[in-house]
């Protein structure tokens, strides 16, 4: 208790001191641990995802890579095949295996299993 002088007599009367400032509880220290706690395991949850998606991606680009790898392949092919087929020899070998052509005045022997 703080001892006041009133102005109007020289009685000391007793006043309640100032309200003190109340000092911080831990329930405030609780709550900032808790939210930052929350606040970790919600980064850490989110960076797993990030992480499983990109390996996943990884994946796909090495199949899609794969994929690309063998069209290109297949392109070289054709285009070799196109290359044949513009060749006079390699038509009459197509004619006579697919269509059965034969020249005039040759003879044709086949063989019956």
């Amino acid at each position: 208790m703080i001892l006041i002088r009133k102005r109007n007599n020289n009685n000391f009367k007793r006043v309640a001191p100032f309200p003190r400032r109340r000092q911080r509880s831990f329930g405030m220290a609780r709550l900032i641990t808790v939210s930052g706690a929350i606040l970790f395991c919600f980064l850490l949850a989110v960076a797993a995802v990030q992480m499983f998606q990109h390996f996943r991606l990884q994946k796909e680009l090495a199949a899609a890579e794969l994929r690309l790898a063998q069209y290109e392949s297949g392109i070289e092919e054709i285009t070799e095949e196109i290359a044949r087929l513009h060749e006079p020899g390699y038509i009459e070998v197509l004619a006579r295996k697919w269509l059965g052509l034969v020249r005039p005045g040759e003879i044709v022997f086949q063989l019956e299993d």
